[in-house]
């Protein structure tokens, strides 16, 4: 090869690429309603990234690919928590990470803030990234199809879309707050208990520290009958 050849194929090379990257950049731009759902970026969502910022999140949380790895993305955690596990987090992690090996500090967030961020963390999680994370997507999957169809989950399911959170079973979902195996040994409540447990956790057990969970009384008659059959 000559240098005149070499440097052909880097002048062209270069500027090829250049061409390819500025025209994907000013696809970008023509699409950023699309890919950012600028119609649900609110007032709300704007203060909930303000926490974010506030905070330093992204010290140990993941957002879109930025932040630290010591801690879950945060990208799709509104499918993979749901809002009352996100406030009590946020606000009791010394109480709700007790027990885990991975611990958050307590950052004095208020109600109002821990709501905001729900709320940013809504909009992220439904705006267009291609799917990111990959390792969250069964969570979005199984949320929607219990807002949807809660009729016809299966147990991975209920696991996944509604207690995966804080709850294991067979090797599904995050171990926080035990799995449903040793959960359904130990448990003495009842069908009707189980779902007031679940819609209303002050109410059986003030002492628990579980937020109430955001989701209907049907999917919670699902995720009881689910508990006891494993009994």
């Amino acid at each position: 090869m000559t240098r005149r050849t070499a440097f052909l194929i880097f002048f062209f090379g270069t500027l090829s690429s250049a061409v390819i990257f500025l025209l994907l950049t000013i696809d970008f731009h023509r699409k950023k309603d699309i890919y950012t759902d600028t119609s649900a970026l609110t007032e709300q969502v704007v203060a909930g990234k303000n926490v974010w910022k506030k905070y330093n999140c992204n010290d140990c949380h993941t957002m879109l690919g930025f932040g630290g790895y010591y801690a879950p993305d945060m990208t799709k955690a509104f499918f993979r928590l749901g809002e009352n596990n996100i406030i009590a987090i946020v606000m009791h992690p010394e109480e709700v990470y007790k027990n885990s090996f991975r611990k958050m500090p307590n950052l004095g967030v208020t109600e109002k803030e821990a709501r905001d961020l729900v709320a940013f963390f809504k909009w992220t999680g439904n705006i267009e990234n291609r799917q990111w994370p990959p390792q969250d997507e069964k969570y979005v999957a199984a949320y929607r199809m219990r807002e949807s169809a809660a009729q016809v989950l299966t147990k991975t399911d209920i696991v996944l879309g509604a207690c995966g959170g804080c709850h294991a079973f067979e090797n599904q979902g995050r171990d926080v707050a035990g799995d449903f195996n040793d959960i359904a040994k130990e448990t003495t409540y009842d069908r009707d208990t189980l779902v007031k447990l679940m819609l209303d956790p002050d109410s059986v057990d003030p002492d628990l520290g579980m937020p109430a969970q955001n989701v209907s009384r049907e999917t919670a008659e699902l995720i009881a009958d689910f508990i006891l059959s494993l009994k």
